[in-house]
C-alpha cells in the first residue's frame, strides 16, 4: 500500500493518435482522425481511471511538426465539449492563450464548458510562445510582460465568475429564478484590459474552471505558485524532478497557499510490451534518421542558438554547437526548454542521435518496458514525492496502459478512484470540500 495518503492523478492527452509509435498499420487508418476515435479514446481513460483528459494546442502551423505526426481537424474546446457529453466524470483540460484572447470571452468559454459537462471544466492557461504574427500587430510581449498580462487576465476572470453570487438564479419546479441585485458588474480598468459588465451566463457548477500550467521559468514557476492547481512539468529523471517538485511547493507555500492545493503531474511517455526487450525494439523503432534529422530542424528553428546544422548524427557534438548558460538565460521564447537541452547535450560522450532520441520528447520522462515495471517506476515517483502524478503524453498503447498497467496501480492502493458520485473535477481532484 502507498505511504502517501493522497492518491496518484492521472491525466491523458485526449488524442489517441499520439500512443500508437511504431504502428505503421495504424499510421495508415484514416479512421484515426475521426470522431469517433476521440470519443473511444476518451472513454477508455474514464473506465480505466484517469482523472482528466487534456488537448494541447498551439496557434499556428507548425510545418515540421506536422509532418512528423499531423493533426486531427480539432481546436480543444470544440472537441472537449464534444467529448463531455460521452463521459461523465473525467475533467477537461482546454489550453486557453492569454496572449491573443480576451478575458470575457475566455470566462464565457469556460462557464459554459462547466454547465455542458456538470462541473468538469478546466483550463490550461498559456502566454504562448509563438503565433504572434497570425494575430493583433503581430508582436510578442516579452517573457515578463506576458506574465504581467496573464496575471491580469486571471483578476479579470476571476471577477467575472465571482460576480454572480449565491443565490443569483435557481431552477426548481416553479421554474427559474433570476436576482439581478446579486450580480455585480466586473467595473475593471487595468493595463491591459478594460471591461464593465458582467458575464452574461449563470456560474457552471464550478464557478471557476480548474486552473492548470505548464510554464517553467521563473515568471512562469512564480505565476503558478499563484494560480495552478495542477502543473504540467518537464522533468525527465527523479535528478531533476524532486528539486523540481519541492521548490514549486515551496513557492506555494511563499504565496499563502497549502502545497496540497497543487498537483504537479510530469509528462511522461509509456513504451509496454510483455517483455522488455520488445519494448526497447518498439521504442527504438521510431527513430529514423529521417525523422530524427525532422527533429533537430525544429529544435533549430525554436532554439537557434543551438549550432546543430550540418552535424552528423553519430559523431561527437562539439562545444561550439552548444550555447554558454547566460546566453539562453537571455532568449525570450521556450528559455527553460533551451536550458534542459543544453544539459543533455553536456552529458559525456553525446552525439545527435543519442541526445535527439533522449529528447524527443522534449524532456518529459521516458518509462519503457512491462506493465510490472512500469508501475513500479511510476509508484517510486510517486511515493519519493517527485510527482503527484503524471500527464501521459504518448507512446505506443494507451490500451496496454488503460487495462495492464493502471490495475496494478490499483492494486498497489496508489491509484484510487475518487469517493462520490457526481463530483466536480475539483472536488475530485482535492476532496468534496473543494
Amino acid at each position: 500500500m502507498s505511504a502517501r495518503q493522497d492518491r496518484l492523478t492521472l491525466v491523458a492527452f485526449a488524442d489517441p493518435n499520439m500512443f500508437y509509435s511504431g504502428d505503421p498499420a495504424r499510421a495508415r487508418d484514416p479512421g484515426r482522425f475521426g470522431i469517433e476515435n476521440f470519443i473511444a479514446h476518451a472513454k477508455l481513460a474514464e473506465k480505466a481511471g484517469f482523472d482528466a483528459i487534456f488537448k494541447p494546442d498551439f496557434l499556428g502551423l507548425d510545418q515540421v511538426k506536422s509532418e512528423m505526426r499531423p493533426r486531427a481537424g480539432f481546436e480543444p474546446l470544440t472537441l472537449l465539449s464534444a467529448l463531455s457529453q460521452h463521459t461523465r466524470r473525467v475533467g477537461l483540460i482546454v489550453t486557453e492563450s492569454t496572449s491573443f484572447t480576451e478575458p470575457y470571452n475566455v470566462a464565457r468559454y469556460f462557464t459554459s464548458l462547466d454547465n455542458v459537462s456538470g462541473g468538469r471544466a478546466s483550463w490550461n492557461v498559456v502566454t504562448s510562445y509563438y503565433g504572434e504574427e497570425n494575430f493583433g500587430d503581430g508582436k510578442l510581449l516579452s517573457l515578463a510582460e506576458r506574465y504581467r498580462k496573464a496575471d491580469e487576465y486571471l483578476e479579470v476572470a476571476y471577477k467575472l465568475w465571482d460576480g454572480w453570487k449565491e443565490g443569483s438564479v435557481s431552477y426548481s419546479e416553479k421554474g427559474h429564478r433570476f436576482d439581478g441585485n446579486l450580480v455585480e458588474e466586473a467595473d475593471f480598468v487595468g493595463d491591459y484590459f478594460r471591461v464593465k459588465q458582467a458575464l452574461d451566463i449563470p456560474p457552471g457548477p464550478q464557478r471557476r474552471p480548474v486552473i492548470v500550467q505548464a510554464g517553467a521559468s521563473e515568471n512562469g514557476l512564480d505565476f503558478a505558485a499563484r494560480h495552478a492547481e495542477i502543473v504540467f512539468a518537464a522533468t525527465p529523471d527523479l535528478e531533476t524532478a524532486i528539486p523540481f517538485y519541492q521548490d514549486l511547493k515551496q513557492r506555494v507555500v511563499a504565496q499563502g497557499r497549502s502545497p496540497s492545493q497543487l498537483r504537479v503531474l510530469p509528462g511522461l511517455n509509456i513504451f509496454v510490451a510483455p517483455t522488455a526487450g520488445e519494448a526497447e525494439a518498439i521504442y527504438h523503432s521510431q527513430f529514423t534518421d529521417q525523422n530524427l534529422l525532422k527533429y533537430r530542424d525544429k529544435i533549430v528553428r525554436e532554439a537557434p542558438l543551438f549550432r546543430l546544422e550540418g552535424l552528423d548524427l553519430d559523431e561527437p557534438i562539439p562545444a561550439s554547437a552548444i550555447p554558454a548558460e547566460e546566453e539562453l538565460q537571455g532568449v525570450e521564447r521556450r528559455r527553460s526548454r533551451g536550458l534542459l537541452l543544453r544539459r543533455y547535450f553536456l552529458r559525456p560522450g553525446a552525439t545527435l542521435r543519442k541526445v535527439l532520441s533522449e529528447v524527443y520528447e522534449f524532456g518529459h520522462l521516458t518509462l519503457i518496458g512491462t506493465p510490472d515495471s512500469i508501475a513500479g517506476d511510476i509508484a517510486t515517483w510517486f511515493e519519493a514525492e517527485a510527482a503527484d502524478g503524471f500527464v501521459l503524453k504518448g507512446g505506443n498503447s494507451f490500451a496496454a496502459v488503460a487495462e495492464q498497467v493502471l490495475p496494478i496501480l490499483e492494486a498497489k492502493g496508489i491509484l484510487r478512484r475518487p469517493a462520490g458520485e457526481g463530483l466536480t473535477f475539483r472536488q475530485a481532484l482535492f476532496g468534496n470540500g473543494a
